[in-house]
């Protein structure tokens, strides 16, 4: 779950209420407004709902911000439900967890309330959102679909090995954006260990490259290819690890590399963009919900990933290449590699 999100939300909110016109009576009783956060992953084994409140009260936000009650609500019922050809066919009722420890901050975090659900989710089919506080004072819905049929082509998930070799070219990579997705972003992560007193375990450290956002152009399916410089890819390594001395460094086998790819929709792009910070000259941003009852976002994504090990070209350039030489990594004949190869 993204909290920083939920945070920023409140923070409109309770900005946005405070600053309204000479209507709205500050020392008046306190009032609410349910936010409610989730986002379907049908790669992912549970479903996760935050429920929350923004308030208006007689005390400074500040002080009301450290009291827990100021943000939950006694009475919480989350469902959700599956649509197929305008019936319900399946329901779930999410339970409250208190198990995910929040950050501290402005905010309390003496608890931290979520709602988790392990439902069977179909891509065919739509999701509707159900959120009951204290007994109907407040019906919060929303609905999603899910995205389908995203999946990374290049690196071929047969292929034995991957080389990133060519200082002067791009290391290219497609994946099929699916349907429903609006945004994708591929990332790239090395994986390497650091040998202390000839032991690896505990000692892997990743080093995490975001490829360029990429905005879907067609409506149905289609093939996106992207790419990176191979040389920016060596350049990254020397920028993040820092020189060896002493120490030892081996390329992780088998996950030497990884691409991994996120694909969000359209209410969930939109929904990034609002909330992110602004970069020109008018700071005000317009808030954005898809929720009635309340505010807050329902929303789908969707993670894929394949990981590989680089192969010997690859281990050579990085053990004796001009941007990594003095970054101790073993030649490939070391004896970790030798069952790879």
């Amino acid at each position: 779950m993204n909290y920083n999100k939920i945070l920023i939300l409140f923070l409109i909110f309770i900005f946005s209420l405070t600053a309204c016109s000479t209507d709205v009576d500050v020392t008046g009783e306190a009032s609410d407004i349910p936010i409610v956060y989730c986002v379907l992953d049908h790669s992912s084994e549970f479903q996760y709902v935050k429920v929350n409140k923004a308030f208006l009260g007689p005390v400074p936000a500040s002080q009301m911000a450290q009291v827990s009650d100021s943000l939950f609500y006694e009475n919480v019922v989350v469902k959700l439900h599956e649509i197929k050809n305008n019936y319900t066919t399946k329901s779930w009722t999410f339970n409250p967890v208190d198990t995910i420890t929040k950050p501290s901050g402005y905010f309390a975090n003496d608890k931290n309330t979520i709602w988790i659900g392990n439902p069977i989710l179909d891509p065919e089919a739509k999701y509707q959102l159900e959120v009951d506080i204290n007994n109907k004072q407040h019906t919060i819905i929303g609905e999603t679909y899910l995205i389908d049929g995203v999946r990374i082509r290049i690196p071929n998930a047969y292929v034995k090995s991957i080389d990133v070799v060519n200082y002067d070219g791009d290391f290219p990579y497609t994946y099929f954006n699916g349907l429903n997705g609006k945004i994708f972003q591929m990332s790239i992560t090395f994986n390497y260990l650091n040998v202390i007193d000839d032991d690896t375990v505990g000692q892997m450290i990743s080093i995490n490259w975001p490829q360029a956002k990429e905005y879907r152009q067609t409506e149905g399916s289609t093939e996106v290819n992207g790419k990176f410089s191979v040389s920016a890819f060596y350049n990254l390594l020397l920028a993040n690890i820092p020189p060896a001395g002493d120490t030892t460094r081996l390329v992780k086998m088998p996950n030497s590399i990884v691409f991994n790819l996120a694909a969000a929709d359209e209410n969930y792009s939109t929904y990034m963009d609002v909330t992110s910070p602004s970069q020109g000259i008018v700071q005000e941003k317009p808030s954005f919900t898809n929720l009635e009852g309340g505010y807050g976002l329902f929303a789908s994504r969707y993670n894929t990933s394949i990981s590989k090990p680089l192969g010997k070209r690859t281990l050579d350039s990085i053990s004796r290449g001009v941007y990594t030489k003095n970054l101790g990594f073993a030649n490939r004949y070391n004896q970790y590699y030798q069952g790879w190869y």
